[in-house]
């Protein structure tokens, strides 16, 4: 029998100081479908190749008033303006969206779910557009 695919909590986020930063993006919770998983402010940063793995982005959460730890690397998919990522060594799968002038970013964050395989997320989530 095939594991049906959860329902993700989809965080819509908005950046903040647009063009402030050069290699770091902020963006701040626009809405939630349901009690959010990552903080009201995160941060988006292009990975400096200080890991093995190598993935585009990290995303960050703020703790208090500093920028807190990583929270997953970002990892290109083979579809456009879509990375993906994981938490808990690939217990929980994450989806990321940018909008076409990366304004908007949305996330998708499936509880106790993970596949490699996007096509089984992608079409119940409605990002490929």
């Amino acid at each position: 029998m095939a594991t049906q695919t959860p329902k993700p909590v989809t965080h819509v986020y908005k950046e903040i100081n647009v063009g402030k930063y050069k290699s770091v993006k902020h963006y701040e919770l626009l809405e939630c479908n349901k009690t959010p998983i990552f903080t009201p402010l995160i941060n988006i940063s292009k990975n400096q190749n200080s890991a093995q793995s190598m993935p585009i982005y990290w995303l960050k959460i703020r703790e208090g008033k500093k920028w807190g730890r990583y929270i997953t690397g970002l990892f290109k998919t083979h579809y456009p303006s879509i990375y993906k990522g994981d938490t808990k060594r690939k217990k929980h799968l994450v989806i990321f969206k940018y909008s076409r002038d990366e304004s908007i970013l949305t996330i998708e964050f499936f509880t106790d779910y993970y596949t490699n395989d996007l096509s089984k997320v992608l079409p119940t989530i409605n990002l490929v557009a």
